[in-house]
């Protein structure tokens, strides 16, 4: 009888470390974090994968420290990013993607590349509380006659969200992104036009 006791204390002692220790796992978001931050391509690329369908707004703070640093990701970044943005419902008040993007836009200190896959991320979105940034981006202020790839995304983007012209398509059709993603739709290079 004593043995019995023993034992089914040592079997419930057992439970409740296992319980503890499945509440201690790492949190996704934190594995994430170090993922993208990892020297391989493909960790990174799985880590956005991730953070894509990760409901989240560090998912959406991590993607954009994507989106304005690697340049091997940061198309794939953008698309997360679109994703993300895409969900929030226009009838709020802030669309926090659209947020974040835009001050990717308007850092003046980065490379071209990452401004102008931001602009394209904001005609992406389609969420017209961009205007106002992407008409400076594309004329105004933050316009530069040296930045033609971002000045003509700019231009696209105010295309896509039907400023003063009949509009353009998007390049990631509405609905493509609303289910979890498996991989990262390819988009096309940057690239002036003559």
């Amino acid at each position: 009888m004593m043995y019995v006791a023993r034992v089914v204390t040592v079997a419930v002692m057992i439970g409740i470390v296992a319980g503890l220790l499945a509440g201690c796992a790492i949190p996704p978001i934190e594995e994430l974090s170090r993922k993208i931050e990892s020297p391989q391509v493909s960790a990174r690329e799985q880590a956005i994968v991730a953070l894509a369908n990760l409901a989240d707004r560090q998912a959406v703070r991590l993607l954009t420290e994507a989106l304005s640093s690697d340049g091997k990701l940061c198309d794939k970044a953008a698309v997360a990013l679109v994703k993300h943005g895409r969900q929030i419902e226009v009838t709020e008040r802030e669309n926090p993607v659209v947020a974040q993007v835009s001050e990717v836009l308007k850092n003046t200190h980065l490379g071209e590349q990452f401004r102008a896959r931001a602009a394209w991320t904001l005609g992406e979105i389609g969420d017209r509380r961009a205007l106002p940034l992407l008409k400076e981006a594309a004329t105004g202020a933050l316009a530069d006659k040296r930045k033609p790839v971002m000045k003509q995304q700019a231009a696209e983007a105010l295309e896509k969200l039907g400023f003063n012209s009949v509009g353009r398509a998007f390049e990631l059709p509405m609905g493509l992104l609303e289910d979890d993603l498996e991989v990262i739709p390819d988009i096309l290079p940057l690239q002036p036009t003559a």
